[in-house]
């Protein structure tokens, strides 16, 4: 079977990767070179920026899957699939649970099946060079642009929250650390905001299976365990790691008035809303048993805890939460 994968070197895509070559498989990358590059030796790599002309590589021969993890922009997708267009036996995309309209809190009660509102796209949105600003839209164009293309086998996989070994994001992370590391913790809302993850080691499975799949629908919310809410998994990992920190909760305009944005600095937190995504149909769909989520906690801890416990990337530093937590005791 032939194999091509954009990315491969990265978070998920790294750990499909490894499964891939366990099971006896070659899969070809097309990548920059620039992350992690000297891993894989034994792999075919295509150079290039899917960006450029570069891309063009790609149609020089005829591959069974396609496996996307690195679409950002539509216009690059677009000229992706003219290329592999009667080169290409299935596309793989990994989209995001970002394409979903979740301004509406009355409408985010339950979790959101695959045919709840998506972003449009409009053509400035389509050109806008800025990764962070439209990426809701952009993703959410590209996958109508693979819906489009019916004579292309799609999957499209709308991951939340992703965490595991090889993340570089540290979102998820940000928690485990405290819980280790911290006697307070700072906590929106008393940590009610309930949330639905994709865990790395499952999500690669995943998409491993979707190579072969035979019967399947186009588009799946890939979560990989049922709705917990901040404070759960902060006190399942508390269990874990035998620690017993104190949560100290404020409301959300507290992080309003003191400049604290949702998400960007205090990670899976959306200042009021709940991110809950149904994964029924995959799991009928995939038949995968997955992990629970005090296992996959436990599989973060076993990481981390082999890499020294390093300070998180993200999110606001320690000794901000520390003169935020003064502020809320006063």
């Amino acid at each position: 079977m032939k194999i091509l994968i954009l990315g491969g070197t990265g978070f998920v895509g790294r750990i499909l990767t490894e499964n891939l070559i366990s099971s006896g498989l070659s899969p070809v990358l097309f990548n920059r070179g620039k992350r992690n590059a000297g891993i894989f030796p034994e792999l075919r790599k295509i150079t290039g920026d899917r960006e450029s002309d570069d891309i063009r590589l790609i149609g020089n021969e005829n591959w069974d899957a396609v496996i996307d993890f690195s679409g950002l922009f539509p216009d690059s997708l677009e000229l992706i699939t003219s290329i592999l267009k009667g080169k290409a036996g299935r596309y793989i995309f990994v989209s995001s649970a970002s394409v979903y309209v979740m301004e509406d809190e009355a409408k985010l009660k339950n979790p959101l099946q695959e045919d709840f509102e998506v972003y449009g796209c409009t053509e400035e949105q389509r050109k806008d060079k800025d990764i962070l600003t439209t990426y809701s839209q952009k993703k959410a164009e590209m996958e109508r642009i693979l819906l489009a293309s019916d004579w292309l086998d799609t999957i499209i996989f709308r991951p939340a929250l992703m965490y595991g070994r090889y993340d570089p994001t540290d979102r998820f992370y940000y928690w485990l650390y405290r819980v280790k590391n911290e006697k307070k913790i700072l906590i929106p809302d008393n940590g009610v905001t309930m949330v639905t993850n994709t865990y790395s080691e499952d999500f690669a499975r995943l998409i491993e299976k979707s190579i072969t799949i035979r019967n399947h629908n186009k588009i799946y919310n890939a979560v990989t365990h049922d709705p917990v809410s901040n404070n759960e998994y902060i006190n399942i990992s508390a269990g874990i790691l035998n620690t017993s920190p104190e949560l100290v909760s404020a409301p959300g305009d507290f992080f309003v008035k003191n400049q604290i944005q949702p998400w960007g600095d205090i990670p899976m937190w959306l200042g009021g809303p709940d991110l809950m995504l149904d994964n029924t149909k995959v799991k009928k769909d995939f038949g995968i048993e997955f992990k629970s989520f005090k296992s996959s906690v436990q599989g973060c801890i076993d990481y981390y805890t082999s890499l020294g416990w390093p300070v998180p990337k993200y999110g606001i530093s320690i000794e901000k939460e520390k003169e935020l937590i003064d502020v809320v005791n006063k």
